[in-house]
């Protein structure tokens, strides 16, 4: 029986338990009203509401438009459209029947053209943690490797918002039964402002030029790490030049945020290390016609709202 295979009987398993232990699903709590992931993955939920609520003005269909996180072809992609936005919290807590227990915040926002669609994309990033975290107590469970109770904590926060782009990064500690230490994590998206659309590292560097954007990050990323850390303490492996070594990094006003996970770049004690790659620096492989082009080319900086 291959490893799939297991996972895939664990996973059910683990769902037997939890519903034999009267588990009743995760709970949400919070200020504001959040999108739940089975709305988001509902592909007939735009149609059922367009049949419930139907208006046939081209106002009305724009905002429907944006509200799906579908972009707006009449915004100026430089327009600030969050500025004036609210923040608040929601909670995703909850108990795996007797071996594990969440709690993830997360921020959500309102008084923007595309709440609906902005706060799916942050909730989703705090679902795929929560997820990831049963998949795994679901496999120590099959392999019966597990003994206490597990523990996953995190939050995610805003890092950055000048009005059309967020950066939020998630971070936290698990805590898996009968360790003896815990585990460092981290996650992140960004998200434009406009439609709530996840914005990508392919939505930032040109792509089409001579110069390789991971090559020029991956290098600037050593030079920074070998500073703090020192260069016998850096590992290589960690800063091969690929998408998934790179896949989480976030604009900030100062410069492009690179998070790390532990044990990548350097011995767990460092927990998840991080580096801020100034703009100036990377300007040559930034996009002129991505969100932060056209403002990291004039002026090597952002501003940001907050």
């Amino acid at each position: 029986m291959n490893k799939a295979v297991i996972n895939i009987f664990a996973a059910l398993s683990l769902i037997s338990l939890v519903s034999c232990a009267n588990y009743d699903g995760r709970s949400m709590k919070g200020k504001n009203p959040t999108d739940t992931l089975d709305v988001l993955v509902d592909p007939d939920f735009g149609t059922e509401n367009e049949e419930k609520f139907p208006d046939d003005t081209e106002d009305s269909q724009k905002n429907s438009d944006q509200e799906k996180g579908e972009a707006n072809p009449d915004l100026d992609p430089f327009q600030g459209v969050g500025n004036d936005s609210a923040v608040g919290t929601e909670t995703l807590s909850g108990m795996i029947g007797e071996m594990g227990s969440y709690e993830l915040t997360f921020p959500q926002i309102s008084d923007t053209p595309s709440d609906f669609a902005i706060n799916g994309t942050i909730q989703a990033i705090a679902d795929r943690i929560y997820l990831d975290f049963a998949s795994e107590i679901a496999e120590m469970s099959a392999e019966g490797s597990q003994i206490g109770t597990s523990e996953l904590v995190g939050e995610g926060r805003i890092i950055f918002n000048n009005g059309y782009l967020l950066s939020v990064l998630f971070e936290g500690l698990t805590y898996w039964g009968g360790a003896a230490s815990q585990q460092s994590w981290a996650d992140s998206v960004m998200v434009d402002l406009s439609n709530g659309q996840t914005l990508t590292a392919e939505n930032l560097f040109q792509q089409e030029i001579s110069i390789e954007w991971k090559e020029v990050i991956a290098n600037k990323s050593y030079e920074l790490l070998v500073e703090r850390l020192g260069s016998e303490m850096v590992w290589d492996e960690g800063l091969i030049p690929n998408t998934e070594n790179f896949d989480n990094m976030l604009v900030t006003q100062p410069g492009l945020l690179i998070v790390f996970d532990q044990y990548q770049v350097a011995a767990g004690v460092a927990g998840t290390p991080t580096v801020i790659i100034p703009w100036i620096d990377i300007a040559a492989i930034i996009d002129p016609q991505s969100r932060i082009g056209e403002l990291v080319i004039a002026g090597g900086t952002l501003e940001s709202s907050n």
